[in-house]
């Protein structure tokens, strides 16, 4: 049986010095940039559990005077050069977005708030190594991860992972359990009121409204997320939708701007080229990633590019609503009006 006593805070305490040390020497690329915004520093301090089991200051204080966090700025090191512009310290932009999530902050916004108190954000300020002159946006975040790429981003987090592990407070263990599967109706998906054309849906002005979207990002990196995805939308054309129901937006494209890697891929050159925007992107070393595409067929000479509406359901015989004629005859008119019929449906 594990004894618990490996788990207090003298503990963890002495492993974790060994463990830090072993974590300097694996990474000590110096960082190439001598003026930064910020400054991290590792200090020890110390830490007291509450009489009702709390941490005093929190899980923040906690793993802040525990682990050293110093190796952020040698694993990042080669993403930042001499020429560049002074940035913040690697380990406070990574901390602040780590404290967020300690401290379930429901977004960015309400963090950045508390962080710009005098009083509120004090611990954060101190223990990031950032002072009131220099408080990051919400665009020095998304820059951050951006710059950093996902793959060495996740690698930060593998080295936290890690070192639970050299405490054994997680083993990789799998806990499997048995499961029984029971059959249930299938609900149907997709639009009732598709049609022939939803299949090729022309538009003529997307290539124009993509490039402004991409030139307002552009000129406001400071101010945008370039984490979040941005949607191009266009007005559903079905003739067949009832004039009751608001006229619903279809997706066409969802895409967002990144960081370039050292080769592109031709789709993202392509796909630059085709907006006009390849000759700003390189520019600022960014470029364009496709997420979800509905489209189907592009003729940049006409400025034409045709969708394919995404809400065409697979089974297109499982209507919701039916469609059925009734004659009405009144005293003085004979006419034939169509009518929707929606039948209820089963749980």
């Amino acid at each position: 049986m594990t004894s618990f006593r490996q788990f207090d805070i003298g503990s963890i305490s002495k492993k974790l010095n060994g463990i830090n040390a072993m974590i300097s020497v694996a990474n000590c690329v110096v960082f190439p940039c001598l003026m930064v915004l910020s400054s991290y520093r590792f200090k020890k301090r110390f830490v007291k559990i509450l009489p009702n089991g709390d941490i005093q200051g929190g899980f923040t204080r906690m793993i802040i005077s525990l682990i050293d966090f110093s190796f952020v700025r040698s694993l990042t090191a080669h993403r930042y050069t001499l020429k560049s512009p002074p940035p913040y310290d690697p380990p406070s932009v990574f901390l602040l977005e780590l404290f967020r999530y300690i401290d379930q902050y429901p977004n960015m916004d309400r963090f950045l708030k508390d962080l710009r108190d005098k009083d509120k954000g004090r611990a954060y300020r101190a223990y990031a190594g950032i002072d009131m002159d220099n408080i990051p946006t919400k665009g020095t975040f998304s820059n951050f991860k951006a710059r950093l790429g996902v793959t060495l981003y996740n690698e930060i987090f593998h080295v936290l992972v890690d070192i639970f592990h050299q405490l054994e407070m997680i083993t990789f263990n799998i806990i499997a359990h048995d499961g029984t599967l029971f059959p249930s109706r299938a609900r149907y998906k997709g639009c009732s009121w598709f049609s022939g054309q939803c299949e090729k849906i022309e538009t003529h002005d997307m290539i124009d409204r993509v490039k402004k979207q991409i030139i307002h990002r552009l000129n406001n990196l400071n101010k945008v997320d370039l984490e979040k995805a941005f949607k191009v939308k266009v007005d559903c054309p079905c003739e067949t939708l009832p004039e009751k129901i608001k006229r619903p937006k279809i997706e066409a494209l969802v895409m967002k701007i990144g960081v370039m890697d050292a080769s592109m891929s031709q789709n993202q050159i392509h796909t630059a080229i085709l907006f006009g925007v390849k000759e700003q992107l390189d520019k600022q070393g960014l470029c364009l990633n496709i997420i979800r595409s509905n489209i189907v067929e592009v003729a940049p000479d006409l400025d034409r590019i045709t969708i394919r509406c995404p809400k065409i359901p697979k089974d297109t015989d499982a209507r919701i609503g039916s469609e059925t004629t009734r004659k009405i005859l009144p005293e003085n008119k004979k006419s034939l009006d169509t009518i929707w019929f929606f039948p209820p449906r089963l749980s």
